[in-house]
């Protein structure tokens, strides 16, 4: 006995629609699959977080949420762990401990005499595996007066030295 197709979906109270779009959809992706392509993209770039493995699997043709990769990846423990804060940048501030200098510049940054107002900033650069041992400290100063560079100097070591 053939039954129409739309009096069954009537009877299960679906749309057609909804029919039509469950046919065409692959449900029977296997995790195992998904979990040894990850592995892949993981072992083929290691500092791949959840959001770029995503990405890489849609180029690779799984059609898969990103929270069901995170999901996977901290399961499998393949979170990606280049970026902890173990190996962030240096950061010398210890707390309220000694003397604040007052703010004299208060947001003041132009004057109309040169040598009056000269300002520095330390930036760190890194290399290699960017440890440690792989950085280095470089600090310019410079003159508000017209922006120019006065002298600049490059150190290992973020301290009153540089």
């Amino acid at each position: 006995m053939n039954v129409p197709l739309f009096v069954l979906l009537d009877i299960a109270e679906m749309s057609s629609s909804s029919y039509y779009d469950a046919c065409q959809r692959d449900y029977e992706v296997d995790d195992q699959t998904v979990i040894n392509e990850i592995k892949v993209i993981r072992t083929e770039f290691n500092d791949y977080g959840y959001r770029r493995v995503t990405i890489e699997l849609k180029h690779r043709g799984y059609n898969i949420n990103h929270k069901k990769v995170l999901r996977i990846m901290k399961n499998e423990g393949l979170l990606c762990d280049s970026y902890k804060r173990s190996i962030r940048k240096y950061n010398s501030y210890k707390g309220t401990c000694g003397k604040v200098a007052s703010n004299r510049l208060r947001r003041r940054f132009t004057t109309d005499r040169p040598y009056q107002k000269i300002v520095t900033d330390v930036t760190e650069l890194r290399w290699g595996n960017k440890t440690t041992s792989e950085r280095a400290y470089f600090t310019a100063f410079m003159d508000l007066y017209n922006g120019e560079i006065i002298s600049w100097n490059i150190g290992l070591h973020p301290n009153v030295d540089l």
